[in-house]
């Protein structure tokens, strides 16, 4: 059985930040995936990695890949606050198969 949970957010500028920072782990996970990460099952696919020219290239990727990692932190960091603040236990929640936690703008159930 599927669960899903929405968190109903009292304040659009949550939501805003919140839709901010998934756009932002969305954007760098595609570039992930160029370099041969699957951001959905997190395990690395080593034949898609590309190979560097340079040391700078090198750089880049990693640089590449500490961006991702920290949007991806960020984003939890702060689904976990606002998971908290509405007294939800997204850590508990996501450890049950199939469950996923959407977080909805103050206005959404009224459109």
């Amino acid at each position: 059985m599927r669960r899903h949970i929405l968190v109903i957010l009292d304040d659009k500028v949550e939501y805003d930040r919140m839709k901010d920072l998934s756009d932002l782990v969305r954007y760098h996970g595609k570039l992930m995936s160029y370099y041969g990460f699957d951001t959905g099952n997190g395990k690395w696919n080593t034949k898609a990695f590309p190979v560097t020219q340079t040391d700078a290239q090198l750089e880049g990727i990693n640089s590449d890949i500490e961006r991702y990692n920290k949007a991806v932190r960020d984003y939890n960091k702060y689904a976990e606050y606002l998971a908290n603040k509405y007294s939800t236990d997204i850590g508990q929640e996501l450890k049950k198969k199939g469950c996923t936690i959407s977080f909805l703008p103050p206005t959404s159930l009224n459109e």
